[in-house]
């Protein structure tokens, strides 16, 4: 009498695999989804705090604060900056996730950088930025940084 062993799998246990694989994949999706919204919110962080610094530097330069040129409305996009100086780097400056209008007071979801400027000079500009979670000590929502680095709420 001979017996035989079938080799393999059956359908149940790979069944059983693949759900387990399906499981874990979902997870993995859902947290790195997590990661690009930290990802972009330190982007906009470190971009905000970079326009800062260069408006600080134009604001000491020179002795009297230098007048912005080519976004002097009121929440201009940022991207409309010409000068003085570096500030026409601003047009590099871009918000990750979105293509869309530059951020206002009544902003309620992403929106590209804008600039204010009461007078339009540079050493009363504001950055207005808005992050979609809680990062680098600040709610999600609307904030503006100012040309001293001071984030206001």
């Amino acid at each position: 009498m001979k017996t035989s062993y079938n080799k393999g799998f059956t359908l149940v246990e790979l069944l059983v695999v693949i759900a387990i694989i399906g499981v874990l994949s979902s997870v993995v999706v859902v947290s790195l989804n997590s990661a690009r919204v930290k990802a972009r919110d330190a982007k906009r962080l470190s971009d905000a705090r970079n326009m800062a610094t260069v408006l600080s530097i134009e604001a000491t330069e020179g002795g009297t604060a230098a007048a912005l040129t080519g976004c002097v409305t009121a929440d201009a996009s940022v991207a409309t900056c010409t000068g003085p100086g570096e500030v026409s780097q601003f047009s590099n400056m871009k918000d990750p996730s979105t293509s869309g209008t530059a951020c206002t007071v009544t902003s309620s979801g992403t929106c590209q950088y804008s600039i204010t400027a009461a007078g339009a000079k540079v050493d009363n500009a504001k950055i207005r930025f808005y992050l979609e979670k809680a990062a680098g000590g600040l709610t999600a929502g609307l904030h503006t940084i100012n040309a001293n680095g001071v984030y206001d709420q």
